[in-house]
């Protein structure tokens, strides 16, 4: 599983669910407050929670999430905890903020469809390579486990002498 944040401004919900759609079926799992935050639940801790589990922090930048605290913070968070960071810019002529002003983005403005492929193609990507260090992660251990092993009943057998 790939675990994706998606800070947005909920004015530009229609392309956060578009992202969603794009990534049904892939075993990357979309993190979206309006849907994943249950009535009664606590925003701020679920939504800290959710950045600090993300793989993958996607920012949807347009106007609209410029305006809005709850983006700043979450962006905020997200560089605090050294998460990387793919802005899917939806306005053009839209500056990134500050602190991630130097970073690629994916201009969707340009060419919606264009867009939300890209971005899911650097997804899919991303998450070959998680999957990848997993395997590599489990060969080690296994092989470890292996030495240990001979190295034990090495051991044995020299004390059986």
């Amino acid at each position: 599983m790939f675990n994706v944040f998606a800070s947005y401004s909920t004015l530009d919900l229609q392309n956060v669910a578009e992202l969603q759609r794009a990534l049904v079926g892939t075993g990357v799992k979309v993190f979206v407050a309006e849907h994943s935050v249950l009535p009664s639940q606590a925003l701020a801790p679920t939504i800290s929670r959710a950045i600090s589990a993300c793989d993958l922090f996607v920012l949807i930048w347009s106007k609209n999430a410029k305006g809005s605290e709850w983006v700043s913070q979450e962006i905020g968070q997200a560089l605090s905890l050294q998460k990387p960071i793919l802005p899917l810019v939806l306005t053009e002529d839209m500056a990134l903020p500050g602190f991630i002003s130097d970073l690629k983005y994916v201009p969707v403005f340009k060419d919606p469809a264009k867009g939300i492929v890209s971005a899911r193609n650097v997804m899919l990507r991303l998450l070959k390579a998680k999957q990848a260090a997993q395997q590599r992660k489990k060969q080690t251990e296994k092989e470890t486990l292996a030495l240990l092993g001979i190295g034990a009943f090495f051991l044995w057998a020299v004390s059986q002498k």
